[in-house]
Parts: C-alpha cells; sequence; structure tokens
C-alpha cells in the first residue's frame, strides 16, 4: 500500500510520455493553415493545441520526476496538470479546442491527448487516496 502513490507517479509520468509522444511522432496534429480575409496564412488552432499539449505534459513529466525524486507524491499538482491536458482539446472559453470536423488528423491527436490525461488524473486520484501519509479528518 506504501507503494501505491509511487506507482501513480510512475503511470502519470509515462501518460505525459505518451501524450509528447502521440503530438510530435504518431498522431501530430494538423499541418494545414488557414487563409485570412486580408490574405495572410495562420496555422489552424489545432497546432497551437499541439504545443499548449506538450508544454503541459512536460510540465507534467517534471512533476513526476520531482515526485519520484523526493519520495514525495505530488496528487494535487499531477490532477490538475492532467485535467488541463484534457480540457485543452475541448471547445470551451478556456481552452483552444481542435478542429470541428471529424475527418482530420487532430481528432486522432485529441483522442490520445485525453486518453492520456484521463488515465493520468485517475492514477493520481488513486495515489492521492491511496496515500497512508495523508490527513484524515475524522466525523
Amino acid at each position: 500500500m506504501k507503494k501505491v502513490p509511487l506507482i501513480a507517479q510512475i503511470i502519470s509520468l509515462a501518460c505525459a510520455l505518451v501524450a509528447v509522444g502521440a503530438v510530435l511522432l504518431w498522431a501530430a496534429p494538423c499541418a494545414g493553415s488557414l487563409e485570412l480575409a486580408n490574405g495572410n496564412m495562420v496555422p489552424m488552432r489545432c497546432a497551437y493545441t499541439g504545443k499548449v499539449a506538450v508544454l503541459l505534459a512536460l510540465m507534467l513529466a517534471v512533476a513526476c520526476t520531482a515526485g519520484l525524486a523526493t519520495r514525495r507524491p505530488l496528487a494535487a499538482t499531477v490532477a490538475l496538470l492532467s485535467a488541463a491536458l484534457i480540457l485543452m482539446t475541448f471547445d470551451t472559453p478556456l481552452s483552444i479546442g481542435v478542429c470541428k470536423n471529424a475527418d482530420m488528423a487532430c481528432q486522432a491527436t485529441a483522442l490520445w491527448l485525453r486518453s492520456a490525461g484521463g488515465i493520468s488524473l485517475a492514477a493520481a486520484a488513486v495515489g492521492a487516496l491511496a496515500n497512508p501519509n495523508r490527513k484524515r479528518i475524522r466525523a
């Protein structure tokens, strides 16, 4: 039972590496550009989603590595970064989102990011609840 928070950190670290690999290697977002009314070309928003996903995944990897190095589970930090990784792929006022067309390559990227973030979030929750050193409130 004492090893569960450390195993949760390792799972979250693996999910962070999967998210980076998905964006950079096997499920890259759309590489197309949009033409504005004035003739300028700008990248699609899924390109920005990919860049932010790599940044969040690297921050998640650093948090997991710090937790493993100090033997102190950083469950709240890992959970927040994992939730941000998931939320970023949806089209909300708080996130960037991906293309609305279901045939675009960024839909596969979003699926990988949501899966990695969800698994990491679940591992962080299990690690936080299974931590023998957490404070318990008696009712």
